[in-house]
């Protein structure tokens, strides 16, 4: 049943007016109608965000909590200073029933899952981790790690995972995929639709890719890491790109 939106209006207000009564008795330090209504706007706001209601929740879903989209790691960032984003998750759908009634193996199924998972979290504006995924289903992070990349791979897609999205972990995929489309000529427009990826995400690994190439004649993989402020382990990754995508070309 639609509530009317008159109702949902009484009902914001109501709870607008509770907060700035609060405000008003118990922290009088907050002086001000201007700053209280906006104070109990931004608290009605933060309710309307992370609430979800149990009704909205159907069989086979799930509430799960996700890290905000647009929280981005930062220097000592940790879960407890990390935003976190209530999303509602399909853990099993119509389609798995159907799929597993057609004979494709529980194995296929499960990488279905693993997809429509974090594109969901996504969606709601939330990442999920492996781990997240892993606990969702039953089965360790690792193969939740090993069934993403085989898919990215295979595919040629990027999934949304918080590693990949904020550029965190060790994972390797997302920028093949990008680099190989990248050498094929596609342009980064191109790129970051075929890929589900940003612009600037794509522009970013090309333009880290191009400087290693270009050093790579000159310096080995210390003093490329030195010079370009990287990690050695992400130079090492490009590195490994170069010699699979360029190989001879780059000794000529």
């Amino acid at each position: 049943m639609n509530v009317p939106r008159t109702i949902e209006i009484k009902l914001k207000d109501s709870l607008e007016n509770q907060v700035i009564d609060l405000v008003k008795r118990d922290y009088s330090m907050v002086a001000g109608d201007k700053v209280r209504n906006m104070f109990a706007k931004d608290i009605v706001r933060l309710v309307q965000d992370i609430y979800r209601e149990p009704s909205m929740i159907e069989v086979g879903q799930t509430l799960w909590m996700g890290v905000a989209e647009n929280d981005k790691p930062s220097y000592g960032k940790n879960a407890y200073n990390t935003r976190f984003r209530p999303v509602i998750l399909s853990s099993i759908s119509k389609e798995d029933l159907s799929m597993m009634g057609n004979g494709y193996s529980f194995r296929e199924v499960r990488e279905q899952r693993i997809v429509r998972l974090f594109h969901e979290a996504k969606n709601q504006g939330a990442l999920l981790t492996n781990a997240d995924v892993g606990m969702l289903l039953g089965v360790s992070a690792g193969t939740v790690s090993k069934q993403v990349r085989e898919y990215m791979e295979r595919e040629n897609k990027v999934i949304p995972t918080r590693g990949i999205v904020h550029d965190i972990g060790r994972a390797i995929t997302h920028k093949r995929i990008i680099i190989r489309d990248y050498l094929r000529g596609y342009l980064p427009s191109e790129i970051a639709k075929r890929t589900d990826h940003s612009e600037a995400a794509v522009e970013r690994y090309i333009k880290a890719f191009n400087k290693v190439k270009m050093l790579s004649k000159k310096m080995d993989l210390k003093n490329i890491a030195k010079t370009l402020e990287m990690s050695e382990f992400l130079v090492n990754e490009y590195l490994e790109l170069i010699e699979d995508y360029l190989g001879n070309d780059m000794n000529d």
